[in-house]
């Protein structure tokens, strides 16, 4: 993933080394050239030093300084600033009459002529300077691995500083970085935190130069899906309720229909008797397709109002009211099931703990939508539930993980992994002929998703299905909870 500040601070920190290098190169050259200069300056001073000094004597006295116990000790002299040193007498063009020399001198005979010059002794460059004045020859000398040294030093002095500067200027630009993108950091919190049915415009970020195109950008973006949401929306209920309409009206005269054979059938033997029965076996498949029909509108209306926001209202559900509604979804279901012909028996079961505990926490959704989303697991478990052992459907406070558990389990044929996952498509079933629309498991999910909960269906060890329900609880405040 390209991350903006990673490419800015790339950005700067390369164009500040490739920038700074460049001077330092250029410095370093400067310098060392000046510093060559100093250094050879210094050979200059040195040697014309010693040379003033010498002429301070006489011409006796430095003839007699090469004969033995009578010599004028010029060391002394010659060995105050540290360079090498050779003060000679020249007796002829090409003869020296060494005079006085520094213990570090590399001996100076095979210099030719005065001024600057280079000479190698013991593997070691040394670089030299000579002067004659008055039959007085002196020779300077420095090391040039002693010079390198001082120049590497140099660089070394400047690299540190400059590379801490670095350092330290990349640390600032990152905060800086940070701190710059701040506001979209706390552009991406707000989307974030949005519910899914909010649809009011955003108003971080409009006030920054930068920002704002793209939030203006965003907000028309929400307004356009809103408009087209919102039509989808209310296209599905519309059609829903003009289809409901002559659906129960077809089905009232299925069942007048109906009443009339069955009257007919007792009133007539015979032949007519098996016709009547033929005409009550197809009434009967008739208006289970009514039925099927009728359900799958009303699952349709009620995901048309859960996705719309419609059924949602400001309250919470806090204290034992989840309990409640828990049991009444299940006693709904039971009913219907009953009425259905489904002959599953219900256990219902909430986790144990005192009525206080309940309480002190709340969940983000109403009663009505707990309800359905309830209702609609228990009505799949128990319409697919076989044998003898009952639907258990367990309600369970975890105070730890912050949430509301249910868990609904049921023996019937089960799916494997890979139909689970396709359970949570509208109008998916495992068996096309089956009863049930394929929006029951939807419209739980539209409802979780409004609350940023969870629902997982997974097979359950030894058959059926095992569906858990998870809530996103919360303290509630006393105001709230007596409420």
């Amino acid at each position: 993933m390209k991350s903006l500040r990673w490419r800015l601070l790339a950005t700067l920190g390369i164009a500040i080394f490739v920038l700074w290098s460049s001077m330092a190169a250029w410095m370093f050259t400067s310098i060392r050239r000046e510093l060559i200069s100093v250094l050879d300056d210094r050979l200059i001073a040195s040697t014309r030093m010693v040379a003033g000094i010498v002429q301070q004597f006489s011409h006796e006295q430095i003839q007699s300084a090469s004969v033995p116990g009578k010599h004028v000790d010029l060391t002394s002299v010659i060995a105050r600033d540290g360079v090498a040193c050779e003060v000679s007498l020249v007796r002829a063009e090409v003869e020296l009459l060494p005079l006085a020399r520094t213990e570090n001198s590399p001996g100076f005979d095979s210099l030719q002529g005065t001024g600057f010059g280079r000479i190698d002794k013991g593997g070691k460059l040394w670089r030299t300077y000579v002067l004659e004045e008055n039959g007085i020859r002196i020779a300077t000398a420095d090391r040039i691995d002693v010079r390198e040294g001082l120049v590497q030093s140099f660089a070394y002095a400047m690299v540190l500083p400059f590379a801490m500067a670095l350092l330290g200027l990349l640390a600032i630009t990152w905060w800086a970085c940070t701190k710059g993108l701040e506001p979209l950091r706390r552009l991406q919190h707000t989307l974030a935190k949005r519910p899914p049915q909010d649809g009011t415009p955003i108003e971080d970020g409009r006030d920054i130069e930068e920002l704002a195109p793209m939030v203006n950008s965003l907000n028309a973006l929400l307004l356009r899906m809103n408009a087209t949401i919102e039509h989808e929306r209310r296209w599905t209920a519309d059609a829903a309720h003009e289809l409901r309409t002559p659906l129960t009206a077809i089905k009232t005269h299925v069942q007048v229909t109906q009443l009339l054979v069955q009257r007919e059938l007792k009133l007539m033997p015979g032949q007519s008797c098996l016709a009547a029965e033929q005409i009550q076996q197809s009434l009967e498949y008739t208006m289970s397709g009514i039925t099927h029909m009728h359900d799958t509108l009303e699952q349709l209306l009620m995901l048309a109002r859960v996705e719309s926001g419609s059924a949602l209202d400001t309250r919470k559900l806090s204290g034992i009211a989840i309990v409640g509604a828990f049991e009444r979804a299940c006693e709904q279901s039971q009913q219907h099931a009953a009425e259905q012909g489904h002959t599953a028996q219900l256990q219902a079961q909430v986790s144990p703990g005192a009525p206080q505990d309940w309480q002190s926490w709340q969940v983000a959704l109403p009663a009505p939508l707990l309800v359905c989303a309830v209702s609609n697991l228990v009505d799949n478990a128990l319409r697919h539930h076989q044998g003898q052992e009952p639907v258990t459907a367990h309600l369970e406070l975890q105070e730890q993980a912050g949430q509301v558990c249910i868990s609904i389990r049921d023996h019937g044929p089960g799916m494997s992994q890979a139909e689970c996952e396709q359970a949570l498509r509208r109008f998916w079933r495992k068996n096309p002929s089956s009863q049930g629309s394929g929006l029951g498991l939807t419209i739980v999910q539209r409802i979780v998703d409004s609350v940023q909960g969870h629902l997982t269906v997974q097979p359950a060890p030894g058959g059926g299905l095992k569906v858990h329900l998870h809530l996103p609880v919360v303290l509630c405040q006393s105001a709230e909870c007596a409420a």
